[in-house]
């Protein structure tokens, strides 16, 4: 679904959007950060009644449709929209600027009400299924079109590259750094696209050239680059991107030199980087700390297996989950719960399937989705959740494709979207996959332009999601990129 926004930008949505006097808005309907999100809360929204057809009711469809009420208890049905994209009502006259939006006092965005945009209530009188509808103003009429999502073509990079990261700033924008490049070697270039117009411009270099390292979001905006690899070895360095001022500034070293490991943004604000490779020899159990307060990195527990090419997830219990890899036993099915507020790891459940160059997915139900990789033989298709309210592992439906070194992005409707990555035989996959977490199920969907692995993707503030670089079938590096 496509729709131009108020200054000009081109959307694709996964659910529904529409857009009326170059005002856009856009609805989620599986996201905790929607208008509708928290049914038994204090702001006391209510299904709304499917059977009828009236103002204040909905058709029966696909659409969760709620009951929002103004402050004279005017009932309005509408979907779940997104909180970052509404208006906040005038605190004293309780009404909207705008003569198209309706003030509403039971949304669970937040203690004010906020301003509820009328075109939401014509989503769900009319209701919508497999297709997506687009709205323009024309002569003051709504004119709809039928469109089916897929990929397109969006600028490319400047440099081709692999083994790179992709990190969505504050701002919206997505910042790729370092990687590898067949015709410049190992990089140092970093570069920003754009959402709103669909560009790339490039950004200062990093102090270093790396690949194989990490990217963490602080709570101050700030990026953190630590580790990877260069021409010499693997490297204990991390530096900062400040993208208020779209510089880099050095920070203090990690403990360990390492790449093929992972960095996690804990809920006190601190990036847990867990094991890695040292120099293509040694594999590392070793785990620390990166403190943004005070810029200084400090030890903190090992693990039980030393393991790189593994997966870390932070769950909602604030534990990061760490699972799988290449240990000095060879591929490990073993998993391992961090507390940070003690400092140390305990084992939980084995997977079903040992794996590396895996992905992980933390779903809306707070399980965690374990796809593809490899185990050492073959490339895997299987995939299986992680409850961690028991602590156990139960396999799902695999997937269409085996793959390792895919990836894999949680949509704004709960859907996993699963990219790419190489089959078995180095058979480079440019398909695509849809895991629904409500049925457990896999569905194909359209493949991406271009087939590559070692790639990134990265969901948007907009629901579309970035594919950056990789390595094609004929093995050559990339620097397009894509957008689903």
């Amino acid at each position: 679904m496509i729709y131009i926004n108020s200054i000009g930008q081109t959307t694709q949505l996964p659910n529904y959007s529409c857009s009326e006097n170059n005002a856009s808005i856009q609805f989620t309907l599986s996201s905790s950060f929607h208008s509708a999100w928290n049914q038994t809360s204090s702001c006391s929204l209510q299904q709304c009644n499917t059977s009828l057809n009236d103002n204040n009711n909905c058709l029966s469809s696909s659409t969760p449709c709620f009951d929002y009420r103004t402050i004279n208890n005017i009932s309005y049905c509408a979907p779940g929209i997104l909180c970052s994209i509404l208006e906040r009502c005038n605190n004293i006259t309780q009404t909207c600027s705008s003569n198209s939006s309706v003030c509403v006092i039971n949304s669970c965005c937040s203690p004010q009400a906020v301003c509820l945009p009328l075109l939401a209530t014509y989503m769900c009188k009319t209701g919508t299924d497999a297709y997506y509808l687009y709205f323009r103003l024309h002569r003051n009429q709504l004119k709809p079109f039928i469109l089916v999502i897929g990929w397109f073509s969006t600028g490319n990079m400047s440099n081709a590259r692999w083994g790179h990261t992709a990190s969505l700033l504050s701002n919206g924008k997505v910042l790729v750094t370092g990687g590898y490049s067949v015709t410049v070697g190992i990089l140092n270039s970093a570069e920003l696209y754009d959402p709103s117009t669909g560009a790339w411009t490039t950004t200062i270099n990093m102090t270093n050239v790396r690949y194989y390292h990490t990217a963490s979001i602080l709570s101050n905006g700030k990026v953190l680059l630590a580790g990877g690899a260069d021409n010499s070895g693997t490297l204990n360095n991390a530096e900062l991107y400040d993208p208020s001022a779209g510089t880099w500034t050095t920070t203090s070293n990690m403990t360990n030199a390492r790449a093929y490991h992972t960095a996690s943004e804990l809920s006190n604000g601190k990036v847990l980087v867990t094991g890695g490779l040292y120099n293509n020899s040694i594999n590392l159990n070793s785990a620390e700390l990166y403190d943004p307060l005070t810029g200084t990195w400090i030890t903190t527990g090992n693990m039980t297996n030393a393991r790189w090419g593994h997966t870390a997830s932070i769950l909602s219990n604030g534990k990061v989950l760490v699972i799988g890899g290449f240990g000095n036993s060879g591929i490990l099915n073993s998993a391992m719960l961090y507390d940070p507020s003690i400092g140390t790891w305990t084992i939980t459940g084995n997977m079903t399937n040992a794996r590396y160059y895996h992905t992980v997915s933390i779903l809306s139900n707070g399980k965690v989705l374990v796809t593809g990789g490899f185990n050492g033989y073959i490339t895997l298709n299987t995939a299986e959740l992680y409850d961690p309210s028991i602590g156990t592992w139960t396999t799902t439906s695999n997937m269409t494709d085996t793959l390792e070194l895919h990836t894999a992005s949680v949509l704004l409707n709960g859907k996993v979207l699963v990219t790419g990555g190489r089959r078995n035989g180095n058979n480079v996959s440019n398909s695509v996959e849809l895991y629904d977490p409500s049925t457990g199920t896999w569905t194909a969907t359209n493949d991406m332009t271009n087939a590559r692995y070692y790639h990134t993707a990265s969901v948007l503030s907009n629901g579309k999601v970035l594919v950056t670089g990789g390595i094609n079938v004929n093995f050559v590096t990339l620097n397009s990129a894509e957008l689903y």
